[in-house]
């Protein structure tokens, strides 16, 4: 009975601990809501903040619509990449969201997303990838498409 009880114990401390090691990969499955992880939901949260602040003073050439807009392709690409189940796929929705703010970033005059935004936003992404085992925690994903 002790016998049982330490190698029970001895497994599921294995497993606690691979689950605490940051070099670890995440498996890969389709539950996977990587809204709900933390440094993605920080990030994004004080990414918005920041874009909106910028346009109280009235000085910006973008709009509250243009940060939801931006928003909202980051929060589609983040769905998406969390249902994914390949790193082609994966890489697909990345090449998506880098272009669709391309465009929106263009159609602001190019202030919508400056140093510090491109910053948050390429974290955002390449933390994804990385959460799902696509990319290293700092290769950057984003630059063969990006614009910003």
């Amino acid at each position: 009975m002790k016998f049982k009880f330490l190698v029970l114990n001895l497994i599921l401390f294995t497993a606690f601990a691979c689950g605490q090691n940051g070099n670890i990969k995440q498996t890969n499955t389709p539950e996977m809501n990587l809204k709900e992880n933390a440094e993605i939901k920080k990030t994004s949260e004080n990414l918005k903040t920041g874009m909106i602040e910028y346009i109280e003073p009235g000085e910006a050439e973008y709009t509250k619509s243009d940060v939801e807009k931006c928003m909202t392709l980051i929060n589609n690409f983040l769905d998406e990449i969390s249902n994914s189940d390949s790193k082609k796929q994966g890489m697909i929705s990345v090449k998506n969201v880098v272009l669709g703010l391309n465009d929106l970033n263009e159609k602001c005059e190019f202030e919508l997303i400056e140093t510090g935004q491109r910053e948050q936003i390429a974290d955002i992404i390449i933390l994804a990838g990385h959460l799902k085992g696509y990319n290293g925690r700092n290769e950057d994903i984003t630059e063969d498409w990006r614009e910003w």
